[in-house]
């Protein structure tokens, strides 16, 4: 290493000391554990952990805040972390690795780990700790801030609470201790319309609280009435009930349920017409709401979508300061960064000449905390292919452009999953979410060797050939595997690829991961065959083997394994497939 002005360790030993404070919190007490714990891992050297109140004894890591900084005269300007940034910094013969609370110090130690001393976490099954005889650093001075307060990568392994706080994510989905600092924690942060004014509990005496179309009140599927004060007041009650029961949520879901059917009743209509699009209901309603949780609950912010029926922004009401507004992608194109297309793969039943880009910009002026909810799988064909990973960086760039304080990136959630890459896409957004300008390729590349070694080199090649295909099309989150873009040439070179990864696999655990991507090829190949093919459906046999043998549940969103099966017997494309979905779901 060039420019050497510290050795952390050499053969085992050490002269060093981790410092944390006499009464520091146990997120931060955390941190130097973890920092102690990894050290030992890479070199066999263990630097004793110690409080502030005993004597230094040598060089030190002063891990957070503590009396050390008055006597090293060390001066940091913590306004400039925000809410999660760190500093990593060198001072004489000491090392500083302190951030913003509660999670910002442990932050800055996983970064120190990673960016210095070579430590990765690709899953939450699979990491690289490099072996080091002897760990020398140079001089450091790094501060970070995350480019959005609120970072989720929502795929089931990144769910993992190691995973996700070692790869600086504080997902609402993530499985955090206490000791690993907490996260931005939602109460119910999808669609809550039915859960605050449930139909079943009050339609049959009280149908103008849900929607009226065409004339008259509907109970299939449909939303609230949002002009009515009394569904105003169940809905600041029903937010209440949901605080007292679990105060330690930042965020509280007031949203449209996953569907159309919005009311058309004059006093709604008439907001909605001088407002120019229904996000006027929508935003005079949950500011509303808003206004009544911040007189007693001034931390707290309420959440709505942009999503579908309400993406276009209002002419006039402004989002108050407690709204979060989540500005969703459905319709997107995923083949193309958003900034450079603006076809939109599934049409709005709206028909707004808005785009999404004139929708970010437009949400973008009027709100203080917009939000993303973006999409990274296929969600009709969770084990199809879905080429996207060079669009992340530009539409994450995008969003930072244009104020964006959080983003969640749907993926697959299902407690199966597998067989699309989801651990790759899940790393690439993790690292993506918290510095959009990092070098891409470099991050893949060191996942899939990581991940897969010497078939690495195959591997790749099969990624950079699925997204070429797609750079010619509009790739939509519900394409099926007859899109234009899968041609049996394509698949055929694609099991080329796969049979030279597994002959080239260096264990069997490498070999189990290929056979798990693997798996997207043969959905896909079976799938486009014909009906009447005759290996279809001793193929399908032992594609359902295979599904279980990886610990698979979901190959369609919110399906039975068994069913989705059984339907793939009798029809090609999911389109076919009748009676494949519900909509009875929790996230």
């Amino acid at each position: 290493m060039k420019n050497v002005k510290y050795v952390l360790a050499e053969n085992g030993l050490t002269s060093w000391h981790i410092v944390v404070s006499w009464d520091a919190p146990e997120p931060q007490k955390y941190a130097a554990d973890e920092l102690q714990h990894f050290i030992y891992k890479i070199s066999g050297a263990v630097i004793p952990v110690v409080t502030d109140k005993v004597e230094k004894r040598g060089p030190e890591i002063l891990v957070g805040p503590s009396n050390r900084y008055k006597e090293y005269e060390i001066d940091l300007d913590f306004e400039k972390l925000g809410e999660e940034g760190f500093i990593i910094k060198t001072v004489g013969e000491n090392i500083v690795i302190t951030g913003a609370k509660p999670r910002g110090t442990i932050y800055g130690v996983y970064t120190f780990l990673e960016t210095y001393l070579g430590c990765r976490w690709f899953s939450s099954k699979v990491s690289k700790i490099p072996q080091r005889s002897k760990i020398e650093l140079p001089e450091i001075d790094d501060m970070q801030v995350p480019a959005f307060n609120y970072r989720e990568a929502y795929w089931r392994d990144a769910f993992n609470g190691y995973f996700a706080v070692r790869n600086k994510m504080n997902s609402n989905k993530g499985e955090f201790t206490d000791r690993q600092g907490g996260k931005f924690k939602f109460y119910n942060f999808h669609h809550t319309f039915n859960d605050l004014v449930p139909v079943e509990k009050y339609f049959s005496t009280h149908p103008e609280y849900f929607s009226e179309i065409n004339g008259k009140r509907v109970a299939e599927r449909t939303q609230l009435c949002l002009t009515n004060p009394d569904v105003l007041e169940l809905c600041i009650q029903g937010v209440k009930e949901w605080i007292k029961k679990d105060p330690t949520c930042n965020v509280y879901s007031v949203a449209q349920n996953d569907w159309h059917n919005f009311c058309t009743c004059e006093k709604c209509r008439e907001i909605d017409e001088r407002e120019g699009s229904h996000a006027g209901t929508m935003i005079t309603f949950v500011n509303k709401v808003a206004e009544a949780i911040a007189a007693e609950y001034p931390d707290k912010y309420i959440h709505t979508f942009a999503y579908q029926y309400t993406r276009k922004a209002p002419k006039y009401v402004r989002p108050a300061k407690n709204v979060i507004v989540r500005l969703c992608t459905i319709e997107c194109c995923f083949s193309h960064p958003l900034e450079e297309c603006n076809v939109e793969a599934i049409k709005r039943a709206e028909q707004s000449k808005t785009s999404f880009l004139d929708d970010l910009r437009e949400w973008s002026r009027i709100c203080d905390n917009l939000f993303i909810w973006d999409y990274t799988t296929n969600f009709a064909n969770y084990l199809m292919p879905f080429p996207n990973l060079h669009v992340l960086q530009p539409n994450l760039q995008l969003y930072r452009k244009y104020g964006v304080k959080g983003v969640m990136m749907q993926g697959n959630f299902s407690h199966g999953g597998g067989g699309i890459m989801a651990e790759l896409e899940a790393y690439v957004q993790s690292k993506l979410l918290w510095n959009p300008d990092i070098d891409v390729k470099k991050v893949i590349n060191e996942f899939l060797v990581g991940y897969f070694g010497q078939a690495s080199v195959p591997i790749g090649k099969y990624l950079e050939m699925m997204h070429e295909a797609v750079k010619p099309y509009h790739m939509s989150i519900y394409d099926m595997p007859d899109a234009p873009y899968f041609t049996d040439e394509l698949l055929s070179k694609a099991e080329d690829l796969f049979d030279e990864a597994e002959r080239m696999a260096d264990n069997e655990e490498v070999l189990e991961r290929i056979g798990n991507l693997r798996l997207q090829v043969t959905y896909t190949v079976i799938s486009r065959m014909p009906l009447e093919n005759p290996s279809r459906e001793v193929m399908i046999e032992r594609f359902s083997r295979e599904l279980r043998k990886y610990g698979i549940t979901e190959i369609f969103e919110r399906r039975d394994l068994q069913m989705s099966i059984e339907k793939m017997k009798t029809s090609r494309y999911c389109r076919d497939r009748s009676g494949l979905y519900r909509v009875d779901y929790r996230m």
